[in-house]
This record gives structure tokens, C-alpha cells and sequence, in this order.
């Protein structure tokens, strides 16, 4: 994947041509392969950090290069947003109840009622409203 030229040079997306042209020459006598000893790893980024300043000082190239950076932007956004949704849409099928089971809950709730009442009855029902006292 090719390099951003605005991140190579470290300029902002509204750099000026004249802020381009102080950014380059600042990166290129930092990574001038004569200034770091013949390095190739500096020769090749000497030479990505060119490629970088002739994109954006020709206003064709760098036009393509906006609109290439706003197409990963929006195309980066888009798959955010769908991930965001995947997300969301996982969270709501968790939450709710399984199918099928949902009719089965207010049944059970009115037979522990039922099952409640039978009991409170078993226990204070025996006594048959007498008196409570016993004769000899």
C-alpha cells in the first residue's frame, strides 16, 4: 500500500506549496543517503520522501492524491460504521429471548401464584374459624 505523501513529508492536508517545499528539504537532508552513511534503508526513503514532494507540488497529482485519501477515508468510514451495526445488531439478538420461549414465562408465573395461594390456604386454612382452643 503506498505511502500518504502528507504523512511522509509531516505536513498537514492544507499545507501550502511553500510549506511542502520547507518540509522536503528538511526531510531530505535528514534521510540523504550521503548524510547517513550510503544506508540503503535511507536511499529508499530518500526517494519515497521525493516522490512524495513531485506529487504534491504538481496540482494534478496531488488533486489525485486528495481524492484517493477521501475515497480510504470515506471506504474506511463505511466499514466502521457496518462493524458498528454488526455490533449493535448482536447486542439486540442477545438480549431479547429465545423464540418460542417467551409464552411460556407468564404461565409459570400464574401457576407460583396458584401454587402460593394453595399453600398460604394449607397453612392458616385448618384452622376452620374456630376459636383456636380445645375442650376437654
Amino acid at each position: 500500500m503506498p505511502m500518504d505523501p502528507y504523512l511522509l513529508l509531516e505536513v498537514p492536508h492544507t499545507a501550502t506549496r511553500e510549506e511542502i517545499k520547507k518540509a522536503y528539504r528538511k526531510m531530505a537532508l535528514k534521510w540523504h543517503p550521503d548524510k547517513n552513511g550510503g544506508s540503503m534503508v535511507a536511499e529508499e526513503m530518500f526517494k519515497k520522501i521525493k516522490a512524495a514532494y513531485d506529487c504534491l507540488v504538481d496540482s494534478s497529482k496531488r488533486a489525485a492524491a486528495d481524492a484517493k485519501r477521501k475515497y480510504q477515508e470515506q471506504a474506511e468510514a463505511a466499514k466502521k460504521a457496518k462493524a458498528e451495526s454488526d455490533r449493535h445488531a448482536r447486542a439486540r439478538a442477545y438480549a431479547q429471548p429465545p423464540p418460542g420461549r417467551i409464552g411460556n414465562y407468564p404461565l409459570a408465573a400464574m401457576l407460583a401464584v396458584i401454587a402460593f395461594v394453595f399453600i398460604i390456604i394449607a397453612l392458616f386454612g385448618s384452622n376452620n374459624g374456630g376459636s383456636g382452643s380445645t375442650s376437654a
